[in-house]
């Protein structure tokens, strides 16, 4: 099995595990060009010709794919998940990952999130003469 290490795997992507398809991603088409490797698409656009000078990243209709050659992307990438059940291989799965730096940094710094508590003032204080901390507001 020929094993390629490429610089723009991310290690703490998922598993890990990188799926190398270079006819529907970019940096395996480009990584795959450079290198001579073969390519084999195994999606092609619902109309119109396939290019072979780039990678097809959108969705479109299975091909090379056996038992589901025809269907959509949508329907093929339920077919496979449903198939992979039944066989006990695999199944659905929901994650998600939080990328919003706003709410991610909280990790470290805690919620940026300002948050307001009401200070009540004795009657007749006004809200610049009086230091809250100080003890003087009830």
């Amino acid at each position: 099995v020929p094993i390629w290490i490429g610089d723009y795997v991310l290690g703490s992507y998922g598993t890990g595990a990188v799926m190398a398809v270079p006819a529907h991603d970019e940096r395996d088409f480009e990584f795959a060009a450079k290198y001579g490797l073969e390519m084999k698409w195994v999606v092609e656009p619902k109309k119109g010709e396939l290019s072979n000078d780039e990678a097809f990243t959108s969705p479109g209709v299975a091909t090379n794919s056996g038992e589901f050659d025809g269907m959509t992307t949508a329907k093929c990438k339920k077919a496979v998940t449903k198939k992979l059940k039944s066989l006990s291989k695999g199944g659905p799965k929901i994650t998600y990952k939080l990328r919003d730096w706003t709410f991610s940094r909280q990790r470290y710094w805690g919620e940026p999130i300002p948050i307001y508590f009401p200070v009540d003032f004795a009657d007749g204080v006004e809200h610049g003469d009086v230091d809250p901390k100080e003890g003087g507001c009830d």
